[in-house]
């Protein structure tokens, strides 16, 4: 099955993801959004790790007050801090201040429950995709023998699911809206995962053409090579913790393997994606091989291999450190790059 992008596909969205730390105002996921749709960006999500930054629903809401076009969403949400009726709700309150802008990011989550030793697995999150969308278009679910319904639940939110292994890639290509790719700004990676969201889509009688795919890196652009390095570090000995996770790790990850045991052993949640502290346990190598790093133009040739894939929207997740001028940056400079690309 072909991953490739149509020769009639849309033009590329782009879009940012952002916590507000407890630093920052909650207005301030607002603002950049407001600048990040006038430069072009066509979705902005918001972080939910209620352990370590604001509420993504509030923030979202008076998003929405300040932009007009820009789709907005948690980045992601769950359904074991959040019950089902509760996104169901929230997502419709989302939609209506919007006017129709809420997508429904979802996952097994990460800061937000690992820290209180819960989990959620891959059935889970089936059963709550189709309850969601149930309440969403104002139906009603069994919870314990009782019909329940969201009354002010009444039109369908799309779901983008996030996604990295295989189980729960070929789960979004089986029943989600879309599929938050969380791995790395690289082609072979990227086409590994879309070949099992491809798979799953089939198993549920669709296409990958039926799936929105989102993929989702960050990016730090400078001419100061080391200086871009360090700041796309953290993000990287994130993701490194997340791959020493997984069950399955395809060809040209073993050589990291030391990378990922030295962040699992010692990432601190405490300073989730912060740059405050000691440097992160992760090589330059690993650094650049998950992220970008570099010039504008480096940038654009790391990336462009990307676009050969059946991706439909890329999204930088916002570095802390000067925020509005990496979305002036990459809405001036990279993105009228990429889409001549």
């Amino acid at each position: 099955m072909s991953v490739e992008a149509s020769p009639n596909r849309k033009p590329m969205e782009f879009g940012f993801m952002m916590g507000v730390s407890p630093r920052e105002p909650i207005q301030r996921f607002g603002q950049l959004a407001a600048l990040a749709e006038e430069k072009g960006f066509s979705q902005a999500w918001m972080a939910d790790s209620q352990l370590y930054t604001k509420d993504p629903w509030t923030a979202l809401a008076l998003a929405a007050t300040m932009t007009k076009t820009i789709k907005l969403g948690p980045g992601v949400t769950n359904p074991a801090t959040r019950h089902v009726t509760v996104t169901a709700c929230t997502s419709a309150a989302l939609n209506e201040v919007s006017e129709g802008r809420c997508v429904l990011g979802f996952g097994s989550g990460d800061a937000s429950i690992y820290p209180l030793g819960m989990t959620v697995k891959v059935d889970d999150l089936r059963i709550a995709i189709e309850r969601i969308r149930t309440l969403s278009e104002g139906g009603k679910i069994d919870i314990d023998g009782r019909q329940v319904g969201v009354a002010t639940a009444k039109t369908r939110v799309p779901i983008y699911l996030a996604a990295s292994q295989p189980r729960m890639l070929r789960l979004a290509g089986a029943v989600a809206d879309g599929v938050i790719l969380m791995g790395a700004a690289q082609p072979e990676l990227t086409r590994w995962q879309l070949e099992h969201v491809a798979a799953g889509a089939a198993e549920a009688g669709r296409t990958l053409a039926d799936v929105h795919v989102d993929l989702w890196f960050t990016l730090s652009l400078s001419d100061d090579k080391a200086k871009a390095l360090n700041d796309v570090r953290p993000w990287a000995a994130s993701q490194a913790r997340m791959f020493a996770k997984w069950k399955e790790l395809p060809g040209g990850l073993d050589r990291f393997v030391p990378d990922f045991k030295h962040a699992a052993e010692a990432y601190d949640f405490s300073r989730h994606l912060s740059r405050a502290g000691e440097p992160e346990p992760v090589s330059d190598d690993f650094v650049q091989w998950v992220g970008v790093a570099g010039s504008t133009e480096e940038a654009v040739e790391k990336i462009k291999p990307l676009l050969k894939l059946k991706v439909d929207s890329i999204t930088f997740a916002l570095l802390p450190g000067g925020r509005e001028a990496r979305v002036r940056q990459y809405g001036d400079e990279l993105i009228p790059l990429l889409r001549k690309a």
